[in-house]
């Protein structure tokens, strides 16, 4: 591939430096040999602390270090995978690399997340925490490289974090991005990263169709979280009553999916908020079913 589209970050060995002689991790050990080494990388995952306050720090790391040899392993089979992966992306979205490089962040995180796009310094970045990684992470790295790529093109780390309608149009465009790019696969494949056992959950959303285009319309300009969270987060809200949880990201994938046969994909990742808003709001009515 253009190796001026990605660059690569492991911290996974400066982790398994840290380990003792019986293979556990000392809280403060982790702190000074692992985070501070890498003081752009703490300040974008652990912000005001909120990533690192867990109850029971110091056995969630020993139960992470537990797995020393399987963190090398996942560390090297991710790494192997990210160039042709961010290729793919590339071709898709038609990108030359303009705006700089997917930085890539490969490290050992907290059981939190499996991969994230973030803010590293001043600009978006691919997180991917190895200790959560398994099957399908080619899925995982193509959806959050997208992220990245969107954002070097219409810059959506500026659009307000809670945007109903600018979360709609990111996850969409990374979902169809993947679909495009590894084809043949179930949607809930997508749209779960391959986790089993969503069947029933995008029946759920099929059965609630009407409801949520009509709570989708109603919300699509909102920018709070209490009116985002319904769509696009696991937990309960008041909001959501009547909702499958993260439906949003089912109603995101069938809008692009419309959107695509108007426009080349690189043109949709190219729009800002406002214009992907109008675009959302014409495409919602046509997605119910014929006589709904």
């Amino acid at each position: 591939m253009n190796t001026t589209l990605l660059h690569v970050r492991d911290l996974v060995p400066d982790f398994l430096a840290c380990l003792d002689d019986r293979g556990g991790l000392p809280v403060e050990r982790w702190r000074t040999g692992y985070l501070d080494r890498h003081p752009d990388v703490r300040a974008a995952v652990d912000r005001d602390g909120a990533w690192s306050d867990t109850g029971d720090l110091a056995g969630l790391l020993d139960r992470v270090a537990a797995s020393r040899a399987e963190l090398a392993a996942r560390s090297g089979a991710v790494r192997a995978l990210l160039p042709a992966a961010v290729s793919a992306v590339a071709a898709a979205l038609d990108w030359a690399g303009e705006g700089g490089p997917v930085q890539c962040v490969v490290l050992v995180g907290l059981d939190r997340a499996n991969g994230w796009a973030g803010t590293l310094v001043d600009r978006y970045a691919l997180f991917l925490a190895v200790e959560q990684l398994g099957d399908h992470d080619d899925l995982l790295v193509r959806h959050e490289a997208a992220h990245v790529v969107h954002d070097r093109l219409a810059g959506i780390r500026d659009w307000p974090e809670h945007a109903v309608a600018g979360t709609l149009l990111a996850e969409g465009l990374a979902t169809q991005v993947s679909a495009e790019t590894l084809p043949g696969l179930p949607d809930e494949t997508y749209l779960w990263f391959g986790r089993p056992g969503y069947g029933p959950w995008l029946a759920d959303c099929r059965r609630a169709w009407p409801l949520i285009l009509d709570r989708v319309a109603a919300d699509l300009a909102a920018v709070d979280l209490d009116r985002h969270a319904p769509y696009f987060l696991m937990r309960d809200s008041p909001a959501g009553a009547g909702l499958p949880k993260r439906c949003g990201y089912l109603v995101g994938l069938a809008v692009v999916r419309t959107l695509r046969g108007r426009y080349p994909l690189r043109e949709i990742a190219s729009w800002d908020l406002d214009r992907a808003t109008a675009e959302i709001r014409a495409v919602l009515p046509t997605l119910r079913p014929t006589g709904g």
